[in-house]
């Protein structure tokens, strides 16, 4: 096939009942319909993707980048990952956020911006298997239990305070100081 040069609608069906092979570049200035498979083999940059259905990338394995470095990617829809995520680099989540199991290693923040951070659901157990550590005023709606050995530096308590109800021993300052 020499140069071929079509104007208006054209449909080529039966090139020789086989393969068409295009060992150059193809220019087409209007709009193609393919009404079957259409398989690239190669790189392959498209600058505007549109597609309808069931779309798959590199379903033979291989890297998919989506837009540039430094260039802001949205997905409109849900988004669905069903294996493992590695972020190089910083997650920011705007709005409320649901995690069921989060790991983290490092030091991290939650609500840094302001806001209240709920822990478990309410008559669930959370458990804080490190040192914990509140650097402002505390406020327990209900009975603090403290199990084991504790020493308090300053306790201010209002109504009823109750110690060692299942006996034991109350000691209050130390030996040789005056307690008033």
């Amino acid at each position: 096939l020499g140069s071929l040069e079509v104007t208006g609608t054209t449909v080529l069906q039966d090139l020789s009942a086989g393969a068409t092979d295009i060992s150059s570049t193809l220019n087409v200035a209007g709009a193609v319909t393919i009404s079957s498979t259409l398989d690239v083999t190669g790189d392959t940059s498209v600058s505007t993707f549109d597609s309808t259905g069931a779309t798959s990338l590199a379903t033979g394995g291989g890297e998919v980048n989506i837009a540039s470095t430094g260039v802001m990617t949205t997905v409109k829809g849900s988004f669905n990952v069903d294996e493992a995520v590695t972020l190089d680099t910083t997650l920011d989540v705007t709005g409320d956020t649901s995690v069921s199991t989060f790991d983290s290693t490092g030091a991290t923040s939650l609500a840094t911006g302001g806001g209240v951070v709920n822990i478990a659901s309410t008559g669930v157990m959370t458990t804080v298997k490190g040192t914990l550590n509140v650097d402002e005023a505390v406020t327990l709606d209900t009975t603090l239990d403290v199990t084991g050995d504790t020493s308090v530096s300053t306790f201010d308590s209002t109504g009823a305070t109750s110690l060692a109800t299942g006996g034991g021993v109350v000691n209050i300052a130390s030996t040789g100081v005056m307690t008033t």
